[in-house]
C-alpha cells in the first residue's frame, strides 16, 4: 500500500489554487454556512480532528471525494495530479459552476444525529420531517431551490432538515402559508406525513 506522501491540509491548499484557481476562503465557501477561517485553519493544519460532515462539504466545492482527497494525500506529484483532475470528465466544479452538491441524507442524519428533539407527545413528525416532507413532494426539489425558496443558505435549510438546528418561526410561518393552513399541528401529528401533505397540497391546487 501507497503511503500518504501529503497532509490533509497540503492537499486543501493546492487544490484552492489549482481547482478553484486561487479562490478565496469566502469564495470557496460561497454556498456553505462555513466561515472562511475555518478553511484556512485546514489550510495551516492548526484543526487536529476536523468535522468529517464539514470535510466532506468542503471537499465537494472542489468536485472531490473522499477516496480522491485520500489518493491525492498518496500522490507521488500532488501538483501534477491536481491538474490531471482538471482535465478528466470525471470532475465537476461545484464551486465554479454551481453545480448541486450532494447533499447527505436528511432523514437519516437527523435519525441518528438529530439535536433537536419533538417537545411535546403529541408531535409524531418535526418541523423538519415537514420541511423535507414538502421539498420531496414539490417535484423533489433540491436543497439548494429550497434554500432560496426560504431565504437561507443551502447549509442552514439542509441544517434545519437534519434538526441540527431550529426551523425558525418566520420559515414555520411560510410553510404554513404555502399549505393555506394557519396552523402545522394536524401536520406534526399526522400519522402518514407525506400522505397528509400531499393531501393538503392537493387541495391548495384546486383552489387556483
Amino acid at each position: 500500500m501507497v503511503k500518504q506522501r501529503h497532509s490533509l491540509s497540503a492537499v486543501l491548499t493546492k487544490a484552492r489554487l489549482i481547482l478553484a484557481d486561487g479562490a478565496s476562503y469566502e469564495e470557496v465557501l460561497k454556498n456553505l454556512d462555513i466561515p472562511g477561517w475555518y478553511l484556512s485553519e485546514l489550510e495551516h493544519s492548526h484543526i487536529a480532528h476536523p468535522n468529517p460532515d464539514l470535510l466532506a462539504l468542503i471537499f465537494q466545492c472542489y468536485g472531490l471525494n473522499a477516496q480522491q482527497v485520500a489518493d491525492l494525500q498518496r500522490a507521488e506529484d500532488l501538483t501534477t495530479a491536481l491538474f490531471e483532475l482538471t482535465i478528466s470528465d470525471d470532475l465537476q466544479l461545484a464551486a465554479n459552476h454551481h453545480q448541486e452538491m450532494d447533499w447527505p441524507n436528511s432523514a437519516e442524519f437527523a435519525a441518528k444525529h438529530g439535536v433537536i428533539k419533538p417537545t411535546d407527545p403529541r408531535d409524531r413528525n418535526s418541523y423538519a420531517d415537514i420541511l423535507r416532507c414538502m421539498r420531496l413532494e414539490t417535484s423533489d426539489c433540491p436543497i439548494h431551490t429550497a434554500s432560496l425558496i426560504y431565504g437561507v443558505s443551502p447549509m442552514a435549510y439542509w441544517q434545519m432538515e437534519a434538526a441540527q438546528i431550529p426551523v425558525p418561526e418566520e420559515i414555520v410561518a411560510a410553510v404554513a402559508a404555502q399549505l393555506q393552513v394557519t396552523d402545522l399541528r394536524p401536520f406534526l401529528e399526522a400519522p402518514d406525513l407525506a400522505v397528509a401533505v400531499e393531501r393538503q397540497l392537493r387541495a391548495v391546487a384546486d383552489n387556483f
